[in-house]
């Protein structure tokens, strides 16, 4: 807008003075010279009927080499009009341009010399009328904070200049952003943010903000002005944090009282920030080479995390206490009774550091855990009937078998045993528990029906054999239903997860074969000494070569998965129905080292995600993946006792199952083989033996085992959804609201008009919950939209205290995307 408004002044000075072609433009205090040779540019390029001609000594363009610009139109038959810029008072000595004194005219606003205010002004800029804050804006002349910024944005539309009031608060915020976040990218790229900042020619207003901001006020320059901030910072924070003591050694170094709360504020959210934390961690470091507070800090109270060595010294003492406490559930209840609110302050500040302090993360983990098998365990106890308790396990396996599985690891990676122990002893209690229950109500049956849960060889025939279609099947051995939640959260698209009944006995042999479209045959069973047989046709399904030919007879192109795992690019001559067949890492771990399975699950999970997508990528746009059965992992300490079962009943005797005549009466809970009518499969109750196991097991009718997966993983859309830009006036809340600014872009960062809309869904939330009136605020962002507003307003119940933080959490209501990745952190202002 800047720019054209220029030009019409000028081509509307010339309309009015006719007689004349040079209209003279002064500027004594330089305030127009970025705007000059900008609009010298601008109107060179378009062939606008006048020339700017910018007086320069430096560049050797005087007032001879003006004249003969002019002169030299004229001869060459130029009937053009010119400007003449001059950085000079009115009453400046320009001899040879005298005539032009007398000949040309002068440009003027409203009758009296421009200036970038009067100008801006006139072009219908709404600017502040207060007295002091026009001297903010206009004091400097060519290096004021009007001219810099009416020169960064001259580009912008008119909508831009006339939707607010120019203030200097407005100029600065839009000029150098937000100032926190500024801070942060420049302690990230010291050398890029400083020179950023100077090619800007905002260093001066980036200072001065930060010192009225933060109440740092230094020339010192790159990595030693970032030290003393991070120094002050971190004082500040140990000082609030201990009480504010009087005999604090460094009390001289901290900023006025009114400012300390925005030094807390840039802390929090730097130590949150992923991609700005080490930065943090590679200054507090060399600033702890001066500071160190350990011996006046020993022995008070107070949760400071700015400075490494008190956390450091923290973490000893919870360490300390936490061992302890694990040998008895009673003292371990109150550990985390008592220390809830530090592990979960210290977690939160040590999630975003690369090398954190301590075993924060796990601790808290380890307490969700604890919360999570408690409440499974509640909801057991009323349980009334087998389907209900499949539930409990379904909707809960990730909050408690995934979890388990995250504790034993990260308390192998932390070398803290006893977390593993702790975690050891609570899942045994819960699946104890909801087995001794499931298996009381299933014996109580007498079938294998769980209620609304389908059997896997039905299920698979019609849902998946027969669709027609281009599709994938991935067959895996021994995904629990844990594993499967893992996988959906690693996958981008729509994944849906379906539980299924396995076959009994759930081993591989028999769970591989219950796999099979019912087109391949109708299986038998045949036991040859210690083994179970499934066989097709006279073929034994247990060998994955008779598999694949029964598959390739019914036109799958069967593949193996490490084959398709090495192959950088697509095959030419995959089928429209690819069946692969997948890893038995788990299995084969979980019965020769379970400790290493623990370590092993996240990677198979992850390992099985890279394939579903690069399937999507090869063109399936349905990507089914499959198991056998699951299985049940317990600390050896914890497993139940062995069950009596005689070898003579039995024609076959495992650890979790046995077959034995369906003629004769035994004392065992027995369930029909579908496959003969001549045996029953035995199973001992709950997680019971028939002989004993280790710690990894499967074979019975454990709800792990017998409850499997079916994941459908579909792709995303190819028209890829619009990209959020989420924007607040200030992350320092002093009223119960929060004001929001959506913006739809596409990926490459212009507004797309190509891209779907998103349906979002907005909240703040603290430690998970949400403090709004009415919960999520769901809105509608189409990719045509102009940037959208609402206003997110708190529960009247609420009270917050100054300094706690809050997240802006915005997701897409239907893919759970979150903009931006990280969210956006909120600093409660004052006590509300």
């Amino acid at each position: 807008m800047i720019l054209e408004e220029l030009t019409a002044q000028f081509e509307q000075r010339f309309a009015y003075e006719k007689r004349t072609d040079v209209c003279l433009w002064f500027d004594p205090r330089g305030e127009f010279r970025p705007l000059a040779a900008a609009l010298a540019a601008l109107v060179a390029g378009r062939g606008d009927p006048f020339r700017v001609l910018a007086y320069d000594p430096d560049e050797r363009h005087g007032q001879l080499w003006i004249k003969r610009q002019l002169s030299s139109a004229r001869v060459a038959g130029g009937n053009g009009k010119f400007v003449i810029y001059l950085p000079l008072a009115e009453d400046a000595e320009l001899e040879l341009l005298a005539e032009y004194r007398l000949a040309g005219v002068t440009w003027r606003i409203d009758g009296k010399q421009p200036s970038v205010h009067r100008f801006l002004r006139a072009a219908g800029v709404p600017l502040t009328g207060d007295p002091v804050e026009q001297r903010k804006l206009r004091d400097g002349g060519s290096e004021s904070l009007l001219t810099k910024y009416t020169v960064r944005f001259a580009d912008k539309p008119r909508h831009f200049w006339t939707h607010s009031t120019l203030t200097p608060a407005l100029a600065q915020e839009r000029l150098l952003g937000d100032i926190d976040q500024r801070i942060l990218e420049i302690a990230s790229h010291p050398t890029a943010g400083w020179e950023t900042l100077r090619t800007d020619g905002v260093e001066s207003e980036f200072r001065e903000a930060v010192a009225a901001r933060q109440g740092y006020a230094s020339a010192l320059s790159a990595d030693e002005w970032l030290r003393g901030l991070v120094s002050q910072i971190a004082l500040t924070e140990a000082y609030g944090a201990y009480g504010e003591p009087t005999d604090f050694p460094f009390i001289d170094r901290l900023p006025i009282p009114g400012l300390r709360a925005h030094n807390l504020s840039l802390l929090h959210r730097w130590l949150r920030d992923r991609a700005s934390r080490a930065a943090w961690d590679r200054l507090i470091a060399e600033v702890e080479c001066e500071i160190d507070l350990s011996a006046w800090a020993g022995g008070r109270a107070g949760l400071a995390f700015a400075f490494p060595h008190l956390v450091a010294a923290r973490w000893a003492c919870a360490r300390a206490a936490f061992v302890a406490a694990a040998p008895r559930q009673s003292a371990t209840d109150e550990y985390f009774f008592d220390n809830a609110e530090q592990i979960r302050a210290e977690s939160v500040h040590a999630r975003a550091s690369e090398q954190p302090i301590g075993a924060w993360d796990l601790l808290a983990d380890l307490r969700q855990f604890l919360t999570a098998t408690g409440e499974a365990n509640a909801a057991v106890e009323v349980a009334t009937g087998l389907s209900p308790l499949v539930h409990i396990y379904v909707d809960r396996a990730a909050h408690v078998d995934g979890l388990h599985l995250r504790v034993r690891a990260a308390a192998e990676s932390h070398e803290l045993p006893e977390a593993a122990r702790v975690a050891d002893r609570a899942y045994a209690a819960y699946t104890n528990g909801l087995n001794s229950r499931f298996f009381e109500r299933l014996a109580a049956q007498r079938t294998l029906e769980l209620g609304d849960i389908p059997y896997v060889t039905d299920h698979l025939d019609a849902a998946v054999w027969k669709r027609s279609g281009k599709r994938a099947i991935v067959i895996v051995d021994a995904l629990r239903y844990d594993c499967a939640e893992e996988l959906r959260l690693a996958l981008a698209g729509v994944t849906e997860i379906q539980p299924l009944r396995a076959a009994l006995p759930t081993i591989t042999p028999v769970g591989m074969t219950a796999l099979l479209p019912k087109a391949v045959g109708e299986p038998s069973l045949e036991v040859s000494g210690t083994t179970v047989r499934l066989l097709i046709a006279g073929r034994d399904m247990a060998a994955r070569s008779n598999r694949i030919t029964a598959l390739r007879r019914l036109g799958a192109d069967c593949r193996d998965i490490e084959a398709l795992e090495r192959m950088s690019q697509k095959p030419s001559d995959l089928g429209e129905l690819l069946v692969i067949f997948g890893h038995d890492d788990v299995d084969q771990l979980g019965h020769s080292d379970s400790a290493a399975l623990v370590r092993h699950v996240q990677a198979e999970v992850l390992r099985l995600a890279r394939l579903v997508q690069r399937l999507h990528r090869w063109g399936y746009p349905e990507v089914h993946v499959v198991t056998d059965h699951g299985f049940i992992l317990l600390d050896e300490q914890h497993l139940p006792e062995v069950v009596p079962c005689e070898r003579a009943w039995c024609e076959l005797l495992k650890q979790r199952f046995a077959l034995v005549p369906s003629a004769v009466e035994l004392p065992l809970t027995t369930f029909p083989l579908p496959w003969s009518k001549d045996l029953r499969v035995a199973v001992p109750p709950g997680l019971a033996f028939f002989k004993a196991e280790g710690s990894f097991s499967h074979g019975g009718a454990a709800i792990q085992e017998l409850v499997i997966p079916h994941v459908v993983s579909r792709a995303a859309p190819t028209e890829r959804p619009v990209d959020v830009e989420v924007r607040v006036p200030t992350t320092e809340l002093v009223q119960t609201v929060v004001r929001v600014v959506l913006a739809p872009v596409s990926a490459s960062g212009q507004l797309s008009f190509a891209a779907r809309g998103r349906r979002l869904l907005l909240d703040v939330l603290r430690d998970g919950k949400s403090v709004l009136a009415d919960g999520p605020h769901e809105l509608q962002l189409e990719s045509a939209s102009e940037e959208v507003r609402t206003t997110l307003f708190f529960g009247s119940a609420e009270s917050f205290m100054a300094g706690e933080i809050l997240n802006l959490d915005v997701r897409d209501a239907d893919t759970g995307e979150r903009f931006p990745h990280s969210g956006i952190a909120l600093t409660v202002g004052r006590d509300m």
